[in-house]
C-alpha cells in the first residue's frame, strides 16, 4: 500500500496480491489530508480484501496504524507505533497471515527476548498487540505465548537528582524571571516538561496553580498539540510556594499576556518554547552554577526525593505528582522508602533501652 501527494493533493494505491487499486477521491470528494487518505486505503482494503483466503501482511500494516490511533489516545499510538516500526515490523514484513505460526511465535519471543536493548517489555507488548489485531484476518495464535524471560531482579533506580540546596544554587545564577519560573515550577511542583509547556495565563489567575493539559509534539502529524493529561488524578491544584505567584505576576505584567495566552513562548518562532530550547539554556546554568547534569524529568523525581527525605507521607507525594495511585509512588521511589526504616529502627531500639 502506498499514498502518494502530488500537487498538494494524495494519491491512494492499493495492491491486494497483485491487485493493483487507485483512488484520487475518498467520499466524493478530492483528497486533501493524509487522514482522509489513511481512511480511504483502509476502506479500499477492506472492500476488496474480504474474499481473499491469505492476508498479505504487508496490505496491513497501515490498516494497524489507523486501528492504534483509534484505541489509544494519540501520544501512547505514536509511542506505540515508533516502537512497531523499530523493531517488530521486520519480522513481519513479506510474510502472509499463514505464516504465522505457533513455532514462528517462538522464533520471535526468542529475538525479542535477545535484544540488546534494556527495556523489551514495549516489544513484546506491541507485538501481541498486532497478533491480537491479525486475529481479524484469520490469524488464530494465543498471544499468551509471548512473555519476557525472567531474569535477576534489579529494582535499583538510576536517575540524577537535585537536592533543595542545590536548586537554590541554580536558582542563584538564573537572572532570566521566565526561566526562573520555569524551572522553579519544574521542581516545587514536579510538573511533567508537556504540562509545563502546556500552561496559560489562566492556569495562574486564583489563588491556586492548576494543570489541565499537556502540550507536546509527539501527535500523529507532528507539530505542537494541546492534550488531556494521562489520568484523572494528573488534573491537579496547588497553592503557591516559594516565589511564584510573584514572578507570574511579574512575568504576566512584563510581556502583556492576556488570559488564554501561553506563558513561555519562544518570541522568534510565535511558538510554545520547546524542549531543546529549555535543555539548552539549563545546560548552561548547570555549568555557569557547577552542577552535575540532569535531565529536564529529572526535576520531577528531584521534587519527589525531596518530599521523601521529608517523611511527606506517601500518599500526599502521590497527589502532588499527579500519580494514579500511591502504589505508583512507592513503585517508582520503592529505592528510596528504604531510607526511612531507619525510623522503624531507632523504635526498636527505644524499646530496647526501656
Amino acid at each position: 500500500m502506498s499514498i502518494y501527494k502530488e500537487n498538494g493533493k494524495y494519491i491512494v494505491k492499493v495492491c491486494i496480491n497483485g491487485r493493483q487499486i487507485l483512488r484520487r477521491q475518498y467520499l466524493g470528494k478530492t483528497i486533501t489530508t493524509k487522514q482522509s487518505a489513511l481512511e480511504c486505503e483502509r476502506d479500499l482494503f477492506l472492500s476488496y480484501g474480504d474474499s481473499l483466503q491469505d492476508y498479505e501482511i504487508n496490505d496491513l500494516f497501515n490498516i494497524f496504524e489507523e486501528y492504534l490511533f483509534k484505541r489509544f489516545k494519540e501520544t501512547s499510538a505514536k509511542r506505540y507505533l515508533n516502537s512497531f516500526n523499530l523493531v517488530v515490523k521486520k519480522y513481519f514484513e513479506g510474510k502472509k497471515v499463514s505464516n504465522i505460526t505457533r513455532s514462528y511465535c517462538e522464533f520471535l519471543n526468542d529475538s525479542l527476548n535477545n535484544l540488546a536493548y534494556k527495556a523489551i517489555d514495549p516489544y513484546i507488548y506491541i507485538t501481541k498487540l498486532f497478533i491480537n489485531f491479525l486475529s481479524n484476518y484469520g490469524c488464530k495464535i494465543n498471544t499468551s505465548s509471548f512473555y519476557k524471560y525472567k531474569r535477576s531482579l534489579d529494582v535499583r533506580k538510576k536517575y540524577n537528582y537535585y537536592t533543595f540546596e542545590q536548586f537554590q544554587l541554580l536558582l542563584s545564577v538564573i537572572n532570566n524571571k521566565e526561566d526562573r519560573l520555569m524551572f522553579s515550577l519544574l521542581f516545587y511542583y514536579g510538573l511533567r516538561i508537556g504540562e509545563l509547556r502546556a500552561l496559560r495565563v489562566s492556569n495562574f489567575m486564583n489563588d491556586k496553580v492548576s494543570i489541565e493539559y499537556e502540550l507536546s509534539n509527539k501527535g500523529r502529524f507532528g507539530g505542537q498539540k494541546l492534550f488531556n493529561l494521562k489520568t484523572v488524578s494528573s488534573y491537579r491544584f496547588y497553592p503557591y510556594v516559594a516565589d511564584i505567584k510573584e514572578l507570574v505576576r511579574s512575568l504576566i505584567n512584563d510581556k502583556k499576556l492576556k488570559k488564554n495566552d501561553f506563558v513561555f513562548i519562544n518570541k522568534k518562532k510565535n511558538k510554545v518554547i520547546g524542549e531543546t530550547t529549555i535543555r539548552r539554556n539549563l545546560d548552561e546554568y548547570i555549568s555557569e552554577a557547577n552542577l552535575h547534569y540532569i535531565k529536564l524529568h529529572e526535576f520531577r523525581h528531584s521534587c519527589a526525593t525531596y518530599l521523601i527525605n521529608k517523611n511527606v507521607d506517601p500518599k500526599d507525594i502521590a497527589s502532588w505528582l499527579g500519580h494514579n495511585s500511591v502504589n505508583v509512588t512507592l513503585k517508582v521511589y520503592a529505592h528510596l522508602f528504604p531510607a526511612r526504616k531507619d525510623n522503624v529502627k531507632k523504635a526498636f531500639e527505644e524499646a530496647f533501652k526501656k
